[in-house]
């Protein structure tokens, strides 16, 4: 991709208008575009990975677990075990960086029903300019939303991963966020397993506001986004 000489003329009330002229910038093909978000009074700038991989986030700020977690796109929020990896349909030649998670479901946070194993998809590295890796064996909070029927895939909010480990400071946080319904067990848990494992405590009289205001940005900014990396991965 070429750029040519940009003339900008900029009024100034103080002077003639001056002329400011952007040198040319000298790019190879197939380099990464760039998009300029304003919204809401925030600015964005993001560069969409080119051929090679890579990504590049300017004036890029990351988004608090908690907004995120009550974003309305993230429909499903678990404490869940990750017991095993697999390839993902459609993504085959993209394995082993992008999966397909078992997942062991101790809590529903946000969202549900959901059954005591699910399966997510689409996990790993799908695009480069964001990621949800987990391992076996390790527990995490996930955000997560419905693709189609029966189908989960991760919430990558603001392009940042969707899985928070599932530390015990982790999990009082969220049981500390305003706003969210009450957790339930997933269907068919098992009764030793309910035995060990089970919800947080809510501390609804110590709930913790997330902020309207972030949150409304977040989530215009995001989908924004996410049709400039649609638009962009179209392209290459």
């Amino acid at each position: 991709m070429e750029f040519d000489h940009v003339s900008v003329v900029v009024p100034c009330s103080c002077q003639k208008n001056r002329q400011i002229v952007i040198e040319t910038i000298e790019a190879e093909q197939k380099m990464s575009s760039f998009s300029l978000l304003a919204v809401g009074g925030v600015v964005v700038l993001l560069f969409v990975p080119n051929t090679h991989g890579q990504c590049t986030k300017i004036d890029w700020r990351p988004i608090p677990f908690t907004q995120r977690l009550m974003q309305p796109a993230a429909e499903i929020v678990v404490h869940a075990k990750v017991l095993n990896k697999t390839q993902t349909p459609g993504y085959e030649e993209m394995w082993p960086q992008t999966y397909t998670g078992l997942l062991e479901v101790y809590c529903v946070l946000k969202g549900g029903p959901l059954q005591y194993n699910i399966t997510v998809v689409e996990l790993g590295i799908l695009y480069p300019c964001s990621s949800t890796e987990v391992d076996i064996d390790e527990e995490y909070i996930l955000l997560l939303k419905w693709q189609k029927e029966g189908v989960l895939v991760p919430f990558e909010a603001n392009l940042q991963t969707a899985a928070l480990p599932a530390t015990q400071d982790n999990l009082d946080m969220v049981a500390r966020t305003c706003g969210l319904p009450d957790f339930t067990l997933p269907l068919g848990v098992a009764r030793n397993a309910l035995a060990l494992r089970g919800c947080p405590t809510r501390r609804r009289d110590q709930c913790v506001p997330t902020g309207a205001a972030s949150h409304f940005v977040m989530s215009t900014t995001f989908s924004l986004m996410c049709a400039l990396l649609t638009y962009a991965f179209g392209r290459l």
